[in-house]
C-alpha cells in the first residue's frame, strides 16, 4: 500500500484497476497513448508528462477512477489532432488516499520529476491545501478541479476549474422554495439546503456520488445542492466527448467530474502546445504563463484567468433529489 512506504510512489495502476475490474495498465497506456504518435522511423521524441493526483484506493478511490479515463480519451483526442510537437505525452498518475498527510508527500515526488510539466489534482479542499506550497515551491503549475476557488491559497501558479463557494452559495436561490437555508460545511462538499444525516457527509466525495443515496438513504429527499459539473445527460457536448470512456475504463460510466478532468487535461495539453509554439521548448514556468493567457473554450464553457488565476465564468450547476433518489438539474 503505498501509506507504508517511507516515500509515495506513482500509482500502480494494474493493481488498483484490478480492484475495480478495469483492464488497462500502464503498459496498455504507453502502447496506446504514445507508440501511436512516434513517426514512421521510430525515432524516439522527447518525453514530456503530465501528473494526475487523486485518492486511487480507499474510500474516495472513485475519485481517481472517474477521472484517468476521461485524462486518456482527452490525450487520444490531442494524437489524433497530430499530437504535441516533436514532444510526446505522458501521463503519471499518483495516489494520494484522500490523506493531507500523503498528498503533501506525494506533491515532493511529483516535483521531483523534472518532466513534468503541471499537475491536475488533488480534487478534495484538504489534501490540495496540504499539497498546494510544494508545487508553488517547485514552480509547477496546478490545475484545480472540483475545489471551490475562494478556498484555496492565491497564487499565479495555482488555477481553480470551480466557482467559488460563494457564488455556488448564491446560485441555491434556484432551489425550489421550502428548502431551507444554505449549508456550508469543512469537508470538500458544496454548499446546499436540506435536512440530511449530517454524521455521514464527511465520508461523501460528492453529492453526486452512488454513496450519497447509500448513506444518506431517505434523508436525500429534497436535497438541493450545488456542483461544478453536471450529470453528461444534461450537457450532450460532454455526453460526446466522454462518448468512449466505458471503453479504457472498464465498463465504469463517466461522472460529471469525469467532465472536469477532460477539460483540465484539454487545458494543459493546450497550454504546453503554446508554450512549445512560443518557445520551442516547454517548461514548467512557460506552460504555468500560457495557462494565465489561455483562452480555451472547454465542455464546462469559456475557459480564461483573471489577474488572480480565478476563472470568472466558472457555472455552477443545481441539482435536487426527488422523492425517488434521482437527482434534477434544477438549474
Amino acid at each position: 500500500m503505498v501509506r507504508g512506504n517511507p516515500r509515495s510512489c506513482p500509482l500502480n495502476v494494474k493493481r488498483l484497476l484490478n480492484v475495480k475490474r478495469l483492464v488497462f495498465n500502464v503498459l496498455q497506456l504507453v502502447s496506446l497513448l504514445v507508440l501511436p504518435v512516434l513517426p514512421a522511423c521510430a525515432v524516439p521524441r522527447p518525453t514530456i508528462k503530465i501528473a494526475l493526483v487523486a485518492p486511487f484506493e480507499g474510500r474516495f478511490r472513485e475519485v481517481g477512477y472517474d477521472a484517468f479515463p476521461a485524462m486518456r480519451l482527452a490525450l487520444r483526442e490531442q494524437i489524433k489532432a497530430g499530437g504535441i510537437g516533436r514532444y510526446q505525452v505522458e501521463f503519471v498518475a499518483y495516489n494520494d488516499d484522500a490523506d493531507p498527510v500523503l498528498a503533501e508527500r506525494v506533491a515532493h515526488d511529483v516535483v521531483l520529476d523534472e518532466r513534468v510539466m503541471a499537475v491536475i489534482g488533488h480534487f478534495r479542499l484538504d489534501t490540495t491545501r496540504a499539497a498546494a506550497a510544494v508545487y508553488v515551491q517547485g514552480q509547477l503549475a496546478l490545475v484545480v478541479p472540483q475545489v471551490p476557488a475562494d478556498q484555496l491559497p492565491s497564487d499565479p501558479l495555482i488555477f481553480p476549474l470551480a466557482p467559488t463557494r460563494e457564488k455556488m452559495s448564491d446560485a441555491l436561490a434556484e432551489c425550489p422554495a421550502g428548502s431551507g437555508d444554505v449549508v456550508q460545511v469543512d469537508y470538500s462538499l458544496p454548499p446546499f439546503k436540506g435536512t440530511v444525516n449530517s454524521d455521514w457527509l464527511h465520508l461523501l466525495p460528492d453529492f453526486h456520488s452512488p454513496a450519497a443515496l447509500h448513506l444518506l438513504g431517505a434523508s436525500i429527499h429534497g436535497l438541493c445542492f450545488a456542483a461544478d459539473a453536471p450529470l453528461l445527460r444534461d450537457l450532450p457536448a460532454a455526453a460526446q466527448a466522454l462518448a468512449g470512456f466505458q471503453d479504457v475504463s472498464g465498463g465504469v460510466a463517466p461522472a460529471p467530474r469525469s467532465i472536469s478532468a477532460y477539460d483540465a487535461t484539454r487545458l494543459l495539453l493546450r497550454a504546453i502546445q503554446a508554450d512549445i509554439d512560443a518557445n520551442g521548448v516547454p517548461t514548467r514556468a512557460g506552460v504555468a504563463e500560457a495557462l494565465r493567457q489561455i483562452d480555451y473554450q472547454g465542455l464546462l464553457g469559456h475557459i480564461s484567468f483573471d489577474q488572480n488565476n480565478t476563472w470568472r465564468s466558472a457555472p455552477a450547476w443545481i441539482y435536487e433529489y426527488d422523492a425517488g433518489a434521482v437527482a434534477h438539474l434544477v438549474k
